[in-house]
């Protein structure tokens, strides 16, 4: 079963309590770690899908090495037994050859329906939670800059205070 997360209240949002910063963390490492889980499952899908295609390559190869399979004959014609070898060798290298494609249907399947769609979520949604926090860090920090800025004038010059007042 995975983590239970505590919900996040709109009105601890507002009175910005440690309680809820301690739960915003909470969510935001199993973002990141959800993060993580999915780039690992995205790699070992593209691994699985490049040693598929590579069995793939050298099925084909021995299909072929066997469709081209032929006795080099003493008389003048093959005996029966060297052609029923022959056509069983090029019916099984076909039935190898048609395997392999339909394997090739189903890579194509499955990186467009697992591969792109976890790329997909992990991109828009997690990496949209992420540029989002971002932003909101970068405002932040203007937003501390120029309060500070704000309060250095006003301790150098107590007049401009009590002109605010």
């Amino acid at each position: 079963m995975g983590v239970v997360l505590p919900p996040l209240e709109f009105t601890e949002c507002l009175s910005d309590s440690p309680y809820f910063r301690e739960n915003l963390h909470k969510h935001e490492r199993e973002l990141e770690k959800t993060n993580q889980q999915i780039k690992r499952i995205i790699k070992e899908v593209k691994d699985l899908l490049a040693a598929a295609k590579q069995l793939g390559n050298a099925q084909r190869s021995f299909a072929n090495a066997m469709k081209g399979f032929t006795f080099e004959c003493i008389g003048g014609t093959q005996t029966d037994d060297e052609q029923i070898i022959c056509a069983s060798l090029k019916n099984f290298s076909e039935l190898i050859i048609q395997v392999e494609e339909e394997r090739n249907r189903m890579l194509d399947h499955a990186n467009l329906s697992v591969l792109k769609q976890l790329e997909e979520f992990r991109k828009k949604y997690i990496g949209g939670v992420k540029n989002e926090k971002k932003k909101f860090e970068k405002q932040t920090a203007k937003f501390c800059q120029n309060q500070e800025r704000y309060l250095n004038k006003t301790t150098k010059n107590p007049n401009t205070l009590q002109e605010v007042k």
